[in-house]
């Protein structure tokens, strides 16, 4: 199958997931918004940016412990993966996954098989005080950093536009053993009580902390609007965040011009044919 025919199946696979993942936020009242790349596919493609190869939703903190809970001893087709359980890699958010859907991911040190998933991230709160948010955002970073560590072999290294700081710490850690030792599992322990001590009701931002862009995710919640917006996405409406324009901005500058052929696939995965 050729590589442009195996992404679209990836899509159309990642499509159902999320269909079902908004039939039971509708069905139990969750607000949540499609985020990202997601979000960027929708205001500029009406649907998935076509070379990306993954689904981002976000769901404020409350709706998303909701969310897992409905999950638990759940035999439906679809899985939630989270950090707490056995799950197929080391990620803080949850994963709703179909198993029977499997892909190649390339981009760690090791190659790993990974079931068809999409992403679903808490949105936390963050203190209202300038110096208190500033100094909460240096602690999280420092606790994303030791877990990095612990479960090296799976950070994404083919990831671009990391800062100087970033880049150096992936130098130490492929050439030293530094800050190694400890278990991922404690670390999330730790960024996960972390995240929830500024409940997001009483904050005036939101934080997508485990996401791809770390602090820079921290926005006012004035740019989602309670509910947000109705936007298309494969011809479906979904909600996203109502000012869209400013979140866009925000993450990608012109966000209506496509990057550059080299920027394209940045999650690395391939669909295995079976």
């Amino acid at each position: 199958m050729k590589k442009e025919n195996k992404l679209r199946k990836l899509q159309l696979c990642e499509l159902e997931i999320l269909k079902f993942f908004i039939s039971i936020c509708e069905e139990h009242g969750f607000t949540y918004y499609i985020s990202g790349g997601t979000f960027l596919g929708a205001v500029r493609h009406k649907g998935f940016i076509p070379w990306d190869d993954d689904v981002d939703v976000a769901m404020p903190r409350s709706d998303y412990e909701k969310f897992l809970k409905l999950f638990e001893d759940n035999d439906k087709k679809f899985k939630i993966s989270t950090y707490k359980d056995t799950s197929e890699t080391v990620h803080y958010q949850a994963k709703l996954m179909d198993s029977s859907i499997q892909l190649l991911n390339t981009s760690g040190q090791e190659n790993q098989v990974w079931s068809a998933w999409i992403d679903i991230f808490p949105l936390d709160g963050m203190p209202n005080n300038f110096f208190l948010r500033k100094l909460h955002g240096l602690h999280l970073m420092y606790l994303r950093a030791r877990l990095k560590f612990t479960c090296f072999d799976q950070v994404n290294l083919k990831e671009k536009h990391r800062n100087i700081i970033e880049r150096t710490l992936i130098f130490i850690g492929l050439h030293t053993n530094f800050m190694k030792n400890g278990s991922p599992i404690t670390y999330l322990d730790k960024i996960d009580k972390c995240l929830k001590k500024y409940p997001s009701e009483k904050s005036n931002y939101y934080i997508n902390f485990m996401g791809a862009y770390k602090l820079k995710s921290v926005l006012r919640k004035d740019v989602y609007y309670q509910e947000g917006a109705t936007y298309d996405f494969e011809g479906m409406k979904l909600f996203g965040p109502k000012n869209y324009d400013k979140y866009l901005s925000h993450f990608y500058g012109d966000y209506m011009t496509p990057p550059s052929a080299s920027e394209k696939n940045k999650h690395n995965t391939e669909l295995i044919d079976g």
